[in-house]
This record gives structure tokens, C-alpha cells and sequence, in this order.
């Protein structure tokens, strides 16, 4: 005969089960033992591996600097230096990434990640001169940039760091002119601006459907996007300082009133959004493009790259500034003292 304090699913005397108090603490005591709760760390230790981290790196490019022998005759073959700043890059990411818990990125691992996938242009491209890779083929070069934007996805999307989406957009971007220059091979600056325009619209794409969602990354993307839009702004500048040649071997075909609407547009958006959903990066990007369209407009570049001789005149860009400005500062005012009165 069975004692009424006996358990009837297991026979064992005082013993619940898995719905009573017993089983909650049995499944409570197996929770934890399998995440054991984490140590806190010593005082200063967290600013301690990210100092070192840090410096760590920066001694690592100061030396691969040092032995490329561009200041002296000393200087080291292609793999010492490929080991120089490919161990570091490799080790400091591997420290950031290894051994995290789930939807937790201390700080220390942030910078760590962040240090390593700065270092990884440099070492991708120490091991194509290691490996002899001819610098002049583009291809390589797109391969070198998106490796590094694939390391700062992983770290965004797969470890948690949303920032790290920054990144991952910038090194996209280089990709992207990248690919497109050794598919077209030297293509001028208006393909690149249209090109851009394309990349930056999927940038907004990808922003929106992460916001939807409620994605951290999507306003890194936002950011990304805000720095296309600039670029594509201010890119045809780069007639003043190359008259036939930009940094990708196009030719360019100056600035023109068109794109200095795009460019100050697209930096009030950039300000706007920042200022209406309380982030940082797209407002910082927003000001630079105001400041790059300011010098533009203040110095008359468009004028200078058609060698004509700059007017000051107030007629343009300032008078329909300072009038447009003007009234839509009084509209706002009017406004609020209409709805107070």
C-alpha cells in the first residue's frame, strides 16, 4: 500500500512532479547549471585588454611602417610583414568574438572587434603581395573589402555589435567601386555617381526593412546611406585636384547645380532623420555634407573646374538660402504663437 506522502510518478517519498514546486527547482538548478553565471571581472580590467588592444595594434602598423623601407634601407620580405599585422588582426577580432554570450558585447570586446577589422584591409592586402597578386587587378582589390565589410557583419548581425554595421557599409562601398571598375574598367565619374545612387538606395532598402523589425543596424545603414548620398554630392570635385585623373582612374566631369542640390538635400535629410529618431551618426554625416556644400557653393568650385572667373555675387545659392531659410523660420514661429494664443 502506497503512503499518501508517496510521489505516484516517481515512488520516492516528498518527491513532486515536474509541474510542482520540486520540478521548478529541479529545472531552475539545470538552467543554471548549464550558464553558469560569469565572474565579474577585476576593477580596470575591462580598460586594461582594450588600452592593450589598442596599442597593441598601433605598435603592430608602426613597425610594418618602419620595415616597408620607405625611410631607410632596412626593410622585410612580404611574409614577416604579412605577419606583423595579420597576427594582430586575427587575434584581436578572435578575442572580441570568442567565447560571448548571447546578445552580450562587453566593451572591451566592441573595440577589440572594431580594432581587428580595421587592421584587416592592411593585412588582406599584405597577403596579396605576398602571393604576388598583381596590384593593378581591381578584382583583388573588391575581395580585399568585402572580407572586411563580411568580418563587420559577422560581428554586427552575429555577435550583436549594431555599430559594427557602420563598418560593414563603408568597406561595401569601396567594394562596390571597386567591382564596378574592373568590370568596366576605368569608367567615368558620372557612372560612378549613378552607381552610388543604386548602392545607396539598396543601403536605404536594407535600412528600412531593419527598422521594421526593430533592428539596431538599421540606423547604422541610415548613416551608410547619408555618406553615399554626400559622396555622390561632392565626388566630381575631384576635377580640382586631378584635373584628368580621380583616385579610381576616371575623369571627371565637374559639380554642377544638380548635384549641389543632391548634396544639400540629402544633408538636411541626414540632419532631419537624426534629429526626429534621436541618433547620432546620420546628423554628424548630415553636418559634414552642409560644411562640404557650404565650401562649395562659398568658394564657387563649380566655376573654378570651368575655369571661369568667380563673381561673389549675392544672386544664387545665398539669396535663395537666406530667403528660403528666413521664411521658413518666421513660418514656424507664426505657427507655435498661433497654437498659444
Amino acid at each position: 500500500m502506497r503512503s499518501p506522502f508517496e510521489d505516484r510518478s516517481t515512488g520516492s517519498p516528498g518527491a513532486e512532479g515536474p509541474s510542482g514546486e520540486g520540478g521548478i527547482l529541479s529545472l531552475r538548478m539545470e538552467a543554471s547549471a548549464a550558464q553558469p553565471p560569469r565572474a565579474a571581472a577585476p576593477p580596470g580590467a575591462d580598460w586594461l585588454r582594450m588600452i592593450g588592444g589598442v596599442v597593441f595594434a598601433v605598435g603592430a602598423v608602426v613597425l610594418f611602417i618602419c620595415k616597408l623601407g620607405f625611410m631607410s634601407d632596412v626593410y622585410w620580405a612580404a611574409f614577416p610583414l604579412l605577419l606583423v599585422v595579420g597576427v594582430p588582426c586575427g587575434l584581436l577580432f578572435g578575442l572580441g568574438v570568442s567565447k560571448r554570450r548571447v546578445g552580450e558585447v562587453e566593451r572591451w570586446r566592441a573595440v577589440l572587434m572594431v580594432t581587428g577589422v580595421l587592421l584587416a584591409p592592411i593585412a588582406l592586402e599584405q597577403l596579396r603581395k605576398t602571393l604576388g597578386i598583381s596590384a593593378t587587378l581591381n578584382f583583388w582589390q573588391f575581395v580585399i573589402f568585402s572580407a572586411t565589410a563580411g568580418m563587420a557583419a559577422y560581428a554586427s548581425f552575429v555577435v550583436g555589435a549594431s555599430y559594427q554595421a557602420f563598418l560593414a557599409g563603408v568597406a561595401g562601398i569601396v567594394a562596390w567601386l571597386y567591382l564596378w571598375e574592373w568590370i568596366l574598367s576605368n569608367p567615368g565619374v558620372n557612372a560612378f555617381r549613378w552607381l552610388l545612387v543604386i548602392l545607396g538606395l539598396g543601403y536605404l532598402a536594407a535600412a528600412a526593412a531593419l527598422r521594421a523589425s526593430n533592428a539596431p543596424q538599421g540606423d547604422e545603414l541610415v548613416t551608410v546611406a547619408a555618406l553615399v548620398g554626400v559622396l555622390v554630392g561632392f565626388i566630381g570635385v575631384s576635377q580640382v585636384a586631378a584635373q584628368s585623373v580621380s583616385p579610381f582612374g576616371v575623369t571627371a566631369h565637374g559639380q554642377g547645380f544638380f548635384w549641389d542640390l543632391v548634396l544639400l538635400l540629402v544633408s538636411l535629410a541626414a540632419v532631419g532623420y537624426a534629429a526626429r529618431n534621436k541618433v547620432r551618426g546620420p546628423g554628424y554625416l548630415g553636418v559634414v555634407g552642409l560644411l562640404i556644400f557650404a565650401v562649395l557653393v562659398g568658394f564657387e568650385i563649380n566655376s573654378v573646374i570651368k575655369r571661369e572667373v568667380p563673381d561673389g555675387s549675392l544672386v544664387g545659392w545665398p539669396l535663395a538660402m537666406l530667403l528660403i531659410g528666413g521664411a521658413a523660420l518666421a513660418a514656424g514661429i507664426a505657427a507655435e504663437r498661433r497654437i498659444n494664443r
